[in-house]
């Protein structure tokens, strides 16, 4: 009845059996006998069934401990931290994704302990159960390496929740989301238990799997067995997704609450005053005007308080978020709300909740069916993507212009081939086309890599290992279209061409235009210019028309001319987009 099963902590301080990780009848064995103990819990050790709060009373439950054989011992330091904590409630929360950051691009969960003792006005001073990796300062292709391969330890922290709010909200901008959940005092406890004995357990974390969303959906788990939710992530979890399940349970979910970013403060503060007036604060916050200024002083009052409040959060949104450093910028913020101290006026906006939440968002994975005709010839083409969401998706419930795509698989049957083949193989591709506006320096930004078959000398379908990346600017040229241009670097490489691999620069640009709520349409056009091929070695441009029939579904329709070593060839295509 024991086979076949391995824990997922890989801390041996958190077995009782030296081979408790891979047999559970011995670590059963060994818990039980650990529990017989009389040791006298001090600050530097605990008994084991204060160690093992959780298993001690889960296992007193079912075998009906006799207290003359087996005594229970006092834990006063579980008790000090549960009655310190005293939540009356859980709340899941989601900081929405953040794209500048491979462990967050998909977003990220914690746990906030509700305490009785704060309301909803002081809630920040709660704390928040949270799980991450310890990444020291990895970056670029050793970060990737590790968070995949599983070479971070990973482990249970509890943390005040105004700093997770200061990390997540202000330094971050992310938008959280706030879902408050319907546990009984009881499944409070045993979450709370658990919790306890996880304590600083070491894990091997995975980015994919093993990772925040999937270590929290055991605790909920854990506290409500019945609700089961970790059997719906066999392969990989994403933290939109496991929202989407804890949503989707009946009864489970008792409140939602938004939360805004200082960023998105910030542009909804902007887009309520006249251009003029942003004008007027960009310069404050730039320290090209005064606030004495004649001009701004002559101004009504309601007026100059709201250029003033503009100014200042410019200004130290820019502070919090490392674009702006040093004494200058601390003393133009003291000279700004000195200046707002003295004038009389309303406090700035508050942005409302977008109209969809994350969790009403389609499903991460998608699959697509669909065919067209390439070169002339008709084919039939199966896609699947692992995650995330690109371009021309559906935006609702997620950040427009962002686009995050990992594991996208294309097999295409071509007519004239007969046999299927691998049209394309994205690793990873991620864009990010944030409109510039005068309280938004956000660059634009590109990175691919993957696998793409194209078209060479005599017909011939090479395919290529390709990199390429860049960054730019982008433009909102009214709310529903938005305008950008990139400069590229890109490298190819391929057994199948007489130039096996050559690197080059190019350009891109294009517009995303939201036509209403169901209907977008994403144009683009690209070329690059290798070192050691034709010129352009490679260009095209491309149109996408998506129209959304409900969340689970929507069409598509893609048109493409490209040119590429020398060969040039339109495909023009039609789809159906399943996601999940």
């Amino acid at each position: 009845m024991f086979g076949g099963l391995r824990s997922e902590a890989d801390d041996p301080e958190f077995f009782n059996a030296p081979t408790g990780k891979t047999d559970p009848r011995a670590e059963l064995e060994a818990t039980l006998r650990a529990f017989f103990s009389d040791r006298p819990e001090t600050d530097k050790q605990q008994n084991p069934q204060c160690q093992f709060v959780a298993r001690y009373r889960w296992l007193k439950a079912r075998l009906q401990f006799d207290p003359s054989r087996l005594p229970e011992q006092p834990c006063p330091r579980f008790e000090r931290w549960r009655n310190e904590l005293d939540p009356q409630s859980v709340t899941l929360v989601f900081p929405a994704a953040y794209i500048n950051s491979p462990a967050s691009m998909y977003g990220h969960t914690l746990l906030r302990l509700d305490g009785r003792a704060q309301s909803d006005r002081t809630r920040i001073l709660d704390y928040a159960l949270n799980f991450a990796a310890h990444t020291g300062n990895d970056g670029g292709l050793s970060f990737a390496y590790k968070g995949l391969a599983g070479g971070y330890i990973g482990r249970f922290s509890l943390t005040p929740y105004y700093l997770k709010i200061a990390e997540y909200s202000d330094i971050e901008s992310r938008d959280i989301w706030e879902y408050r959940l319907a546990l009984a005092p009881h499944e409070i406890q045993r979450l709370l238990e658990h919790a306890w004995e996880l304590g600083s357990t070491r894990f091997d974390y995975y980015f994919l799997d093993e990772n925040c969303s999937y270590q929290l959906l055991w605790l909920l788990d854990v506290a409500r067995p019945s609700l089961d939710l970790v059997e719906h992530y066999p392969a990989w979890v994403i933290p939109a997704d496991t929202i989407r399940s804890v949503v989707s349970v009946p009864g489970l979910v008792a409140d939602i609450r938004f939360r805004p970013s200082r960023s998105t403060q910030l542009l909804h503060f902007g887009r309520t005053l006249p251009p003029a007036d942003v004008a007027t604060a960009r310069a404050l916050a730039d320290n090209r005007l005064q606030p004495d200024d004649p001009a701004l002083a002559r101004r009504p009052a309601a007026e100059r308080a709201r250029v003033l409040d503009l100014a200042f959060e410019t200004l130290d949104f820019e502070r919090l978020s490392g674009e702006r450093r040093g004494d200058a910028s601390a003393s133009r913020l003291r000279e700004l709300m000195l200046a707002r101290a003295t004038v009389d006026g309303p406090e700035p906006p508050q942005p409302p909740p977008p109209d969809t939440r994350p969790d009403e968002g389609h499903g991460s994975a998608r699959l697509g069916i669909g065919g067209g005709t390439t070169a002339g010839n008709g084919f039939q083409e199966i896609r699947f993507r692992g995650a995330y969401h690109d371009l021309s998706d559906p935006v609702a419930g997620y950040s427009r212009g962002a686009q995050i795509e990992f594991g996208n698989l294309v097999a295409r049957r071509e007519n004239a081939e007969g046999l299927p083949f691998l049209e394309k193989a994205t690793i990873v591709d991620v864009t990010s086309i944030s409109a510039r506006t005068p309280l938004s320096r956000s660059p634009s930004w590109r990175l691919n890599f993957g696998f793409e078959r194209s078209r060479g000398p005599a017909n011939s379908r090479p395919l290529l290992f390709q990199i390429s990346g860049g960054a730019g600017i982008a433009f909102d040229v009214s709310p529903r279209l938005r305008w950008y241009a990139l400069g590229e670097l890109g490298a190819y490489a391929s057994g199948h061409l007489e130039q096996r691999a050559s690197v080059g620069a190019g350009d891109r640009t294009g517009v995303l235009f939201d036509w209403n709520d169901r209907w977008r349409v994403h144009a683009v056009a690209q070329g690059l210019r290798y070192l050691d091929g034709p010129s352009p070695s490679r260009s095209g441009a491309a149109l996408v028309l998506d129209h959304s029939l409900t969340r689970e579904w929507s069409l598509r329709v893609e048109a493409d001319v490209r040119r590429e070593f020398g060969t040039r060839w339109s495909t023009v295509g039609a789809f159906a987009h399943f996601f999940f």
